[in-house]
């Protein structure tokens, strides 16, 4: 104890004879003393460096999402909880709500202390529910990433606004996020793999968000902890010099710069328990002194810590940003959802479509009974929240099982967006005025907020000895053409079941229109022939097929040929080698080569006329490729300027390293692509984000391809444009087997078989068979002359058969439930209020024109407000009974409740 005792005094007086310029004296080189004699001299040093702490967290990658529910309950969350309870000074930042949801889930009874981190500012959570590919989902699914996020946490944690958003990982930005996340109330974006420093990021309408990029990787900092002292202080120095003489330029002495420790749990350990040794070091450097012992005094801004909200904070009361960046940063991750996926990103393709048919048919139904009491909303809650659920994790160790998450939650939200939309349709029509007279009441239903004429086509069957022939005919009696399909009859001639394909016409915005069913004794059959024609021609377009695809499609309205067929035919399959980085393609998207090649094109092909008659011929073949069995049919419709192309892919082994692409190899060099992303359309060469991406990202972002597209990809020149839908989210339009073509070629991507980019990860074989649809159409120059057809061969008529009446029916033959009078403002969905009985009515610009719109309703309206995205009222709108107008701006995606 004597021994004990005196140390501590001689410790003491050693101390007490020590110089005071030798206390935290830090020996550095010649670099790192100039940088540290700089920054003492800047108005940083007397201010402050902020670090804020998080791990960066995929659902699933690091292992399967089960496991990892665990371990970061028990490796991240409750060892940093604890922190909170015993270190006064510590804050955290959680990246996204879905993370707090499963932690108060296993730790209800830390919900009360959990709330109170949050208040005190402790700790800061992110305003999305998760960190998704943004370009992966449509508008909508966007959206409620922030009704699952922000609102959630505001009605579950007392209150709580959060204003960040966090989505560190994926080198992509779709160009409508910073207007939908400042208008749910976040304000504030943080995300890596981009040029570090602070900007603006703009959206199309103006809306604009605050950024900050630590850089490349989210794991900067992680690093710089890893290093050596003297390593570690002469980066944090340069770090703080590039800060200041950036971003800290007005006249403050209470500046800040921020330092972010962002990492995941499973790295080694070392460099984060560093950081406090390194905060107190750093804070306690007053003299620096060089190898030749020059040594100086300094004084430098002192660490603490803080969550990414305070940074944000304090950042905009001592910082100009004077950088402002806009427009699309297209994914270069974009296989690895994309075509790495085909059959999971299929379904949630169409559960993007059939959430909103859901929601504003079921909205409908219920304003049709004035009440939401039978409104299913728990149903369509939890259908959403699967929606989204999938996040930019897909593969990794164990990525078999979280591949197989992701797609079950895709086929679960789309199930019961099924069913909703089913019972809905079904109580509607069951409240239309029919007259028996007229025949089988057929209804058939459009939820684009738009009228439209399409393609429908529906089966029935019939008792015996009921009809030997049919027809179709409007709800005031006017025929309709109608193709019969898949007869079958009764030994005695009369009809079974039959399928009928026509033509709907005149359908009204988000409603419905009446056709009947009537027995008739005129003969009527349709030509069914099998001989093998090798030219087709309607009043639209005259048609050549060749081996592997169409020759020629000659657009005779527009006098132009649309084809260039020396290379590929239009509609032709082909297969590359497509190795890719991984499925991750990291700095750039990897693109195939030709070291494997295999196109329809070098074999014969037999085409069929399988089905001809006064609506639609179509042709079909079978052929077979080197690795697999292409089935395809081309369908040419008489009365609507449209062609569609299913295309089988059969009996797929799942041979690594192979692309599949279809081919529409158009007439024009250099054309102006266009196609559409979430709540917008972005064209190539246009609407991107300038420059490159910064750091290793050196492809000049207009030039990266392919592109992740919502439903829709079109081309243009000055004679004549082509849009083409698609079922599949990745399509190109530069020639794959020759970088100096300038021929404008779309491309749809089938499938890609690649690798999982975890060292440890499952191949994304995709065996088996895959089915595809697409659909083209031709017309005057200009993108914005195709996107209705784009939308509308996607999201599809839906007909209710012969539908049960109630005794009192009310409902109009034909009526519009909701639309807008100008052909630039879109409804994307109309919903129940999420708080109350009101209703919700989302919609967007899509031209880029202002306008003053009038919003249609079949309803009488008592009360209209303008709400921000997540429903919380801004202010009232005018309003004449049942219309509402309302000033719409360029680009801008508005919200309206409507009582």
């Amino acid at each position: 104890m004597k021994k004990f005792i005196f140390r501590i005094a001689l410790i003491s007086l050693f101390t007490i004879l020590i110089p005071k310029n030798l206390i935290g004296q830090q020996i550095v080189d010649e670099e790192a003393y100039n940088l540290l004699k700089d920054l003492s001299k800047s108005k940083l040093a007397e201010g402050e460096i902020l670090l804020f702490t998080t791990t960066h967290e995929d659902i699933g990658w690091l292992n399967e999402p089960e496991i990892m529910k665990i371990e970061r309950d028990r490796l991240w969350l409750t060892p940093y909880i604890e922190r909170l309870k015993t270190e006064p000074d510590f804050k955290m930042d959680i990246e996204q709500s879905s993370i707090v949801m499963e932690y108060l889930h296993r730790h209800p009874e830390e919900k009360e202390i959990f709330i109170n981190f949050v208040k005190e500012g402790r700790v800061s959570i992110g305003g999305a529910y998760v960190q998704t590919y943004e370009g992966m989902y449509s508008g909508e699914s966007l959206a409620r990433q922030f009704y699952f996020g922000k609102k959630w946490m505001k009605d579950n944690l007392d209150g709580y606004e959060t204003n960040v958003y966090f989505n560190n990982d994926v080198p992509a930005r779709t160009m409508q996020m910073p207007q939908l996340a400042s208008k749910a109330g976040v304000n504030n974006f943080v995300f890596a793999r981009h040029i570090k420093g602070l900007f603006h990021w703009e959206s199309p309408d103006g809306s604009k968000v605050q950024c900050y990029s630590p850089g490349n990787h989210y794991m900067e900092f992680y690093n710089l902890l890893g290093q050596k002292d003297k390593a570690a202080i002469k980066t944090m120095a340069q770090d703080a010099v590039d800060w200041y003489t950036n971003y800290n330029n007005k006249s403050s002495k209470n500046t800040v710069m921020p330092a972010m420790l962002n990492y995941e749990f499973i790295w080694p350990q070392e460099p984060v328990e560093n950081t406090v040794p390194f905060m107190k070091k750093w804070n306690t450097i007053s003299t620096i002194k060089t190898e030749d012992k020059r040594r100086i005094r300094v004084d430098l801004p002192k660490f603490r810590y803080a969550t990414a909200e305070e940074f944000f904070e304090k950042a905009a009361e001592t910082t100009t940003i004077e950088k402002t960046i806009k427009g699309e940063r297209p994914n270069t991750w974009v296989y690895i959802h994309g075509a790495g996926h085909q059959k999971a990103l299929n379904a949630s393709r169409e559960g993007d479509i059939l959430m909103t048919q859901a929601e504003k048919f079921a909205t409908a139904n219920a304003l049709i009974d004035d009440s939401f009491k039978k409104y299913p909303e728990r149903q369509l809650y939890k259908a959403w929240e699967s929606k989204i659920y999938p996040d930019h994790g897909w593969g990794g160790k164990g990525g078999d099982v979280t591949d197989n998450l992701f797609l079950q939650k895709f086929l679960f939200a789309k199930s019961e967006a099924e069913k909703v939309l089913d019972e809905s349709l079904k109580a509607i029509a069951s409240k239309i005025a029919f007259n028996p007279e007229k025949g089988i009441p057929i209804v058939v239903f459009n939820s684009l907020s738009w009228d439209r004429s399409d393609p429908v086509s529906f089966s029935i069957n019939f008792g015996e000895n009921k009809t030997k022939n049919i027809k179709l005919v409007t709800e005031i009696g006017k025929n309709v053409p109608a193709q019969l399909s898949n007869m079958e009859y009764y030994s005695n001639g009369y009809l079974k079941s039959i399928e009928v394909n026509f033509v709907a016409e005149k359908l009204p915005s988000i409603g419905y229109r009446t056709f009947y069913l009537k027995s008739t004794k005129e003969e009527k059959s349709n030509i069914i022939a099998s001989n093998t024609k090798n030219v087709f021609e309607n009043s639209f377009y005259k048609v050549k097929f060749g081996n592997g695809g169409l020759e020629s499609i000659y657009d005779k309205a527009l006098n132009k040929e649309l084809i260039k067929s020396n290379q590929f035919k239009a509609g032709e399959i082909f297969a590359l080698n497509s190795e890719g980085n991984g499925a991750g393609e990291f700095s750039e998207v990897q693109q195939p080569d030709t070291s494997f090649f295999d196109k329809l094109g070098t074999g014969t092909t037999n085409w069929k006329i399988i089905e001809e008659g006064d609506v639609y011929t179509s042709y079909s073949m079978r052929q077979k490729m080197k690795e697999a069995v292409v089935e395809m049919r081309i369908k040419f419709y008489n009365t609507t300027k449209k062609i569609d192309f299913d295309v089988d892919l059969l009996n797929w082994d799942g041979v690594m390293y192979r692309e599949f692409r279809m081919a529409l190899p158009l007439n024009m060099n250099n054309g102006e692509v266009t196609y559409e992303v979430p709540f917008g359309a972005v064209t190539v060469g246009k609407d991107e984000l300038r420059g490159t991406g910064g750091e290793f990202y050196n492809t000049p972002v207009r030039e990266i391809h392919p592109r992740a597209i919502e439903n829709w990809v079109s081309a243009s020149n000055e004679d004549f444009g082509v849009t083409l839908s698609s079922s599949v989210v990745t399509a190109d339009w530069m020639n794959p087997t020759d970088s100096l073509d300038t021929q404008t070629i779309l491309q749809p991507i089938l499938l890609a078989s690649r690798k999982s980019c975890h060292w440890e990860g499952n191949d994304y074989h995709q065996t088996g068979d895959h089915h595809f649809s697409f659909s083209l159409t031709s017309h005057s120059s200009g993108w914005k002359n195709g996107q209705r057809f784009g939308k509308q061969a996607n999201e599809k008529l839906k007909v209710v058969v012969a539908p049960a009446s109630y005794k009192s029916t009310t409902l109009p033959e034909q009526l519009s439930f909701f639309s807008t009078d100008k052909d630039n403002v879109v409804i994307s969905t109309v919903k129940k209020a999420e708080d109350d009985q009101s209703t919700i009515i989302r919609l967007y610009e899509t031209d880029g024109r202002d306008v003053n719109a009038e919003i249609s309703i079949f309803k009488p309206i008592g009360k209209a407000q303008l709400t921000n995205l997540i429903e919380e009222p801004i202010e009232n709108i005018s309003l004449n009974e049942q219309k509402i107008e309302l000033k719409v701006g360029h680009n801008a995606i508005e919200t309206i409740k409507i009582e």
